[in-house]
């Protein structure tokens, strides 16, 4: 029997680069604490170039439009991500919680909603095109890897392929990080191309087809809800979790020191 664990659901407005990071380690502290999981979606109020946690600051010069957008740095790995036109997803789940040890199982249960959601939206609109799950890639050694996560390929990334052509285009790409037992996954969900990457294709661009941010989070919250056995609360972060959330902003992920750390 799937266990129902009481779950906290955030919906944020659009806000800038370094408060959303921040909110999100907040969180994931919170939920070290409290035990409770948290499903977060948000949006990006500038166009925001996110860094994965060990990636190179100055390999962005080789890539002159993202020298437009806002600069931070994520607490995730992976390829950089430049968030724009898309929705961005945040799921904090506690140790006690099945899924918090099984890394590729979490990933590809949520992948699956993602991917059952997209695929109601695309398939009877554009009948050239069709969803896929990313088998395993062959290796690529880390240095030989894109600089953006949207042109990498992993496990369980979500693709768009043109059915009479063998080229494909990834829409939906996650990434986790640990804490105290913890495990945080977010990521994001190419809706359309940005001026600021226009190297990475969206849903919107190739397709013709359009979804609105709040279509998607209440129809995904929904489905992630059955699947990951949450019992979903709305909720809203409070005076000492916006405390946090200000102070990892100014020190941490506003901060040169830490953006620019490699």
């Amino acid at each position: 029997m799937k266990i129902i664990s009481a779950c906290h659901l955030i919906v944020d407005p659009p806000a800038g680069g370094a408060w959303n990071m921040a909110v999100d380690e907040a969180l994931l502290h919170e939920v070290t604490e409290s035990e409770l999981p948290v499903l977060r979606f948000y949006e990006w109020e500038r166009p925001t170039l996110s860094l994965g946690r060990f990636q190179r600051v100055e390999d962005r010069n080789q890539y002159l439009a993202s020298l437009s957008a806002d600069l931070v740095r994520r607490q995730s790995g992976g390829g950089a991500i430049l968030h724009d036109r898309e929705v961005t997803y945040s799921l904090m789940l506690p140790g006690k919680h099945p899924l918090s040890h099984d890394s590729q199982t979490l990933y590809d249960a949520v992948h699956q909603c993602l991917f059952e959601f997209l695929t109601s939206q695309i398939a009877p609109a554009a009948d050239s095109w069709q969803l896929a799950l990313c088998e395993p890639p062959s290796e690529v050694r880390k240095r030989d890897e894109p600089f953006f996560c949207f042109e990498r390929r992993s496990r369980g990334d979500i693709l768009l392929c043109e059915k009479t052509a063998a080229s494909n285009y990834k829409i939906v790409g996650s990434a986790q990080r640990r804490s105290r037992g913890a495990v945080l996954q977010h990521g994001s969900i190419l809706l359309e191309q940005s001026p600021a990457a226009p190297e990475i294709s969206g849903i919107a661009d190739l397709t013709g087809v359009s979804i609105s941010p709040a279509r998607f989070t209440a129809t995904v919250s929904s489905q992630l809800s059955q699947s990951l056995g949450l019992d979903l609360q709305q909720f809203q972060i409070g005076q000492q979790l916006t405390l946090e959330a200000e102070f990892l902003r100014k020190t941490k992920f506003g901060s040169p020191r830490w953006t620019q750390r490699r």
